[in-house]
């Protein structure tokens, strides 16, 4: 629901234009008017297709919507007697779904009907793979992330201490290659001594749900691919969480596989960290390793799962307030003081902002009504659920508001990286609205700054601001 949300908008009935229904029809009558026909993405007819026409017959202006998890409208259609759209459930969802179709009678009156259809819904991805492959978008790009030690490839000392000791402080690395220029320097690792484009640090790779990753070059040629899969996996697991198989990851090789006899791609890697937007893999050299035998490592990042990052896999994903970046959690800023990176790291462009629970109170003409709800103190924190609904808590526990939300991707940006639709999160108000004749929400939030445990949000106060206008900003870490 929520990637068909984020091509939706929100419809109140009243202002539905129903001015040709000239005579006044039953819901009995209604359902039969209505027409579905599904078909695939091309147009070819398909029982189980999520893409819909319609037509109604005599001809009634109709408005066509489903309900989300909090009973609230996905509007399909509406003001059209005629039509198409899509309709793709959440994985998991049951094939079985209900779509309602309203009209407005010449006397004022609304009449509903239901049509009961069966979609196409894809089944739920296994866990190792919604992390590699993206549960939201079905595909994820991976790059290569010097930001561990500097050293993406290279050698280390196997098992020196937990896996996630690797993957987020580099524990137990000897060396390894922290340039593209290097790669070309380390071609005696290579199968053939040539370097086929994944040696650059702007190489990438994609996995997609279907179990197929491929490897490209900066510029975007493929270099390799193959089918890849998941065995042992064990989330809990102290060393490894799983180990991936396959052979078209950027650069496969083990190091220094010649002076032992070994080949020189494994196919099997151990995933020793793994998280949303982290991912680090380990092979001890020639299969099998004692603590400290020499063993390879690849370090990989991933900016392209925006849902997998804020609300997770499995139930959901809190946040609270984050002091870290410059003590300040909300505040007013210069909008656009450079890249929206910049804001979210070293907090840019701020002017002043609140860092404290106290200080929320001393701040409340900021909101709606003069109250601290409980938002206002540095351990409420905030639930982005996977079924699209977004519940702001006090640091009791107790629940505050709670609204949908959506994510809308911004591509090309180095401001914002998409737009979120909510009006449910922390402190959600922009600042010194009442001197400006706006209203308190504003319902959209820039996110400038995104990962797996730290997001920024902006607002540029009134909607629109020129450079180093007054803009709003939230600072969120994960819970």
């Amino acid at each position: 629901m929520m990637a068909v949300a984020a091509l939706l908008t929100a419809c109140n009935p009243a202002e539905d234009s129903y001015s040709n229904n000239a005579k006044n029809v039953a819901d009995s009558e209604l359902a039969s008017r209505v027409t579905f026909v599904q078909s695939d993405e091309n147009g070819n007819p398909q029982a189980d297709g999520n893409y819909f026409t319609f037509t109604t017959n005599p001809a009634t202006i109709v408005t066509i919507y489903t309900l989300r998890p909090d009973e609230s409208e996905n509007i399909l259609s509406q003001g059209s007697a005629s039509g198409s759209f899509k309709y793709a459930p959440s994985r998991g969802s049951d094939p079985q779904q209900t779509i309602y179709v309203r009209a407005m009678n010449a006397d004022g009156s609304t009449v509903e009907a239901t049509k009961t259809v069966t979609v196409f819904v894809p089944g739920e991805l296994e866990m190792p793979v919604r992390y590699l492959a993206s549960n939201e978008y079905g595909e994820k790009t991976w790059y290569w992330d010097p930001s561990i030690t500097g050293a993406v490839w290279g050698n280390m000392g196997y098992q020196p201490g937990t896996g996630e000791s690797v993957g987020t402080t580099g524990n137990g690395q000897w060396w390894g290659i922290d340039s593209s220029a290097e790669f070309n320097n380390q071609l005696k690792h290579t199968e053939d001594g040539t370097n086929h484009g994944d040696g650059d640090l702007d190489a990438y790779m994609v996995f997609s749900e279907d179990g197929l990753l491929t490897a490209y070059d900066a510029e975007g040629n493929a270099i390799r691919s193959s089918v890849f899969s998941v065995e042992n996996w064990d989330p809990a697991g102290e060393w490894k969480v799983g180990d991936l198989k396959t052979t078209a990851i950027l650069w496969p090789y083990q190091i220094n596989w010649k002076d032992n006899g070994n080949e020189p791609i494994p196919g099997t890697y151990e995933i020793v960290y793994l998280t949303s937007d982290k991912m680090t893999l380990v092979y001890p050299d020639g299969g099998s390793q004692g603590s400290w035998g020499e063993a390879s490592f690849w370090h990989f990042c991933s900016n392209t799962d925006l849902m997998g990052n804020i609300a997770g896999y499995e139930d959901g994903k809190s946040w609270t307030w984050d002091p870290s970046v410059t003590g300040a959690v909300w505040g007013n800023m210069g909008y656009q003081p450079g890249t929206g990176e910049s804001v979210g790291t070293a907090g840019n462009g701020q002017w002043w902002g609140i860092d404290s629970s106290d200080e929320f109170n001393n701040q409340l003409k900021h909101t709606e009504d003069g109250t601290n709800h409980g938002d206002g103190h540095m351990d409420a924190y905030m639930t982005f659920g996977t079924d699209g609904i977004l519940k702001a808590y006090d640091a009791n526990g107790n629940e505050i508001r709670s609204s949908t939300y959506e994510f809308v991707p911004v591509a090309g940006s180095d401001w914002k990286i998409a737009d979120l639709k909510t009006t449910a999160i922390l402190w959600p108000y922009q600042i010194n609205w009442k001197d400006n004749g706006n209203e308190p929400i504003p319902g959209t939030y820039e996110v400038v700054y995104a990962t797996g445990s730290q997001m920024t949000l902006v607002y540029p106060d009134g909607g629109s601001q020129g450079a180093w206008g007054e803009a709003s900003f939230w600072h969120f870490k994960a819970k």
